[in-house]
């Protein structure tokens, strides 16, 4: 597939319009426009800590928000077997990942048992 069939179909999935505005712009209109559906693809999804609090399989004591990467402090699930407190808190390094189709989920990595 060339270039402009790429080009092609992607301005035949917006309206007609849209398509001949953004074709009389500027490179920084354009970067602008960019930047402003970066921000509405941002919003559209929920905020990170509210994602990490609903998949997580164990008991959420701290977020740390870094933008592009968030670490979580996390207790495993109570296995029955003794008090909860004595299962270790680990820390996880947590990134959204956008796959092919425009999904996005989340990619949890275990960086390692902490001392308490």
């Amino acid at each position: 597939m060339s270039n402009s069939d790429d080009e092609q179909s992607l301005s035949e999935r917006l309206p007609d319009a849209l398509v001949e505005q953004l074709d009389t712009f500027e490179p920084p209109e354009l970067r602008t426009v960019h930047e402003y559906v970066e921000q509405l693809l941002e919003e559209a999804h929920p905020p990170i800590e509210k994602q990490i609090r609903e998949e997580a399989k164990g008991d959420v004591l701290a977020i740390e928000d870094e933008e592009v990467y968030t670490l979580v402090k996390m207790r495993s699930p109570d296995t029955g077997d003794s008090d909860s407190d004595s299962s270790p808190v680990s820390l996880y390094h947590v990134t959204r990942e956008r796959h092919p189709d425009g999904e996005e989920d989340l990619n949890w990595s275990l960086l390692g048992d902490l001392e308490e």
